[in-house]
């Protein structure tokens, strides 16, 4: 072995029965490479993948690497991205086989649906003590008839204790183009992975999609990656059953993106004891949005993002929809956009809570740590120096950052193991 960033090498041995080939150790005990490939140690995953491709490109991971081992071009570029897309598809397809193997053992299909009566799994929501709810609306800076609406809200105060919190969102990059009009080399970005192919003007613009969930329970987190929403909620599904969780409230926390929402519904269907929370950034950054579409000038823009929302942070959904109808056409150059915007509240009425109340029972209204968790996941390390990626490229990156978040990437190297257990 060539250091512990080295390779090894290999003396093979074969069982013949006359003349054929019964048994080869090149082949039955390590998987087959191809040429100019060898297997690499644990220590040379680490570095290379752990420290190196997924914190930086591979052009930097190449010369890191090199340097360490005081063997200048020995280890090639194109070796360790191949070696770092195997490894993440290895980690993606270990974390499906133990998904798989959960969901039957705790009675549900492979799909995710309870085999037998879900019954089981009606519990009522534990909410915080009534009093300290009632203190908390109290607190807040309404006037006294508009109390009676914030207590009226549909979002209910769950106990942290009795509460698995669950941000969820997709983050995208650009997607690798294998050719560009002219061409037949796609083009190498500045950090060694693929760069922005030139599309021609008719050619719609495509991206990688990968969706990120961070889970929160107590002290405990995990996080969870895959190339798509219903990837993610079944892997989700099995995390829960695997830990014993379904005994406590699912909160979601989610952007106002409807297909989203729809598939968390959908996938848990069976399951009573669950919630949805517009993300607060989120809901403010569409008020901006849609009133700088809508009114004549900043001044009004800001005068009534002011009012509306201070109506949307007490959770007084029936006054911000009023409201909204109550501006005058007079003062907008897109009435259409305000139609828009007072849609998007309306139809996120049941995930609107008194967000003031629940900052002073110390309760989350924002999925800031899904957010950071897409970050530094696929953002962090696929969206700079205009850098493209190829869909199982940009996935294996993020599944290899996601076992370096959890802890488990030493387990992984060492037994090619993952448990889908807490993570303190």
């Amino acid at each position: 072995m060539d250091g512990e960033v080295g390779r090894f090498e290999f003396v093979t041995y074969s069982v013949c029965q006359g003349d054929k080939l019964a048994y080869n150790t090149a082949r039955e005990v390590f998987p087959p490479l191809r040429c100019w490939e060898w297997y690499k140690t644990r220590g040379f995953k680490e570095l290379a993948l752990i420290y190196g491709a997924t914190e930086h490109s591979y052009t930097k991971t190449r010369t890191l690497l090199n340097r360490v081992r005081h063997q200048d071009g020995a280890t090639p570029t194109m070796t360790i991205r191949e070696s770092a897309e195997r490894e993440g598809h290895k980690v993606l397809a270990c974390v499906d086989r133990t998904t798989t193997a959960i969901l039957p053992r705790a009675g549900f299909t492979d799909e995710g649906r309870p085999v037998q009566d879900s019954a089981a799994y009606h519990r009522d929501v534990v909410c915080l003590p009534s009093q300290e709810v009632t203190d908390a609306v109290a607190a807040c800076d309404v006037s006294v008839e508009e109390r009676p609406e914030i207590a009226a809200n549909p979002v209910c105060y769950e106990h942290p204790s009795h509460t698995v919190n669950i941000s969820l969102d997709d983050v995208v990059v650009k997607r690798q183009k294998a050719e560009r009009a002219g061409h037949h080399k796609a083009h190498e970005g500045p950090s060694g992975e693929q760069g922005p192919p030139v599309h021609p003007a008719s050619d719609p613009r495509k991206y990688v999609h990968n969706t990120v969930a961070h889970i929160q329970h107590g002290e405990h987190t995990y996080t969870v990656t895959g190339p798509g929403v219903l990837v993610v909620l079944r892997i989700l599904l099995g995390y829960l059953l695997n830990n014993r969780l379904l005994s406590s409230r699912l909160q979601f926390f989610v952007d106002g993106q409807k297909t989203l929402q729809a598939a968390i519904l959908r996938a848990f269907s069976w399951f009573r004891n669950i919630g949805l929370i517009l993300d607060w950034y989120h809901l403010e950054d569409k008020c901006k949005r849609q009133l700088s579409l809508a009114m004549r000038g900043r001044a009004l823009r800001n005068e009534v993002l002011d009012r509306l929302t201070r109506f949307l942070w007490y959770g007084l959904v029936d006054q911000a929809i009023a409201y909204l109808g109550s501006v005058k056409h007079a003062v907008m150059k897109d009435p259409d956009a305000v139609r828009v915007l007072r849609d998007y509240i309306e139809r996120n009425r049941p995930y609107l809570p008194c967000y003031d109340a629940r900052k002073r029972l110390g309760l989350r209204n924002s999925s800031n740590r899904g957010e950071t968790m897409n970050d530094l996941l696929v953002s962090q390390r696929q969206k700079h120096h205009g850098m493209s990626w190829s869909p199982g490229g940009s996935s294996a990156l993020a599944a290899l950052e996601a076992i370096t978040r959890n802890g488990e990437y030493q387990r992984w190297f060492e037994y090619g193991e993952l448990e889908l257990k807490c993570a303190a």
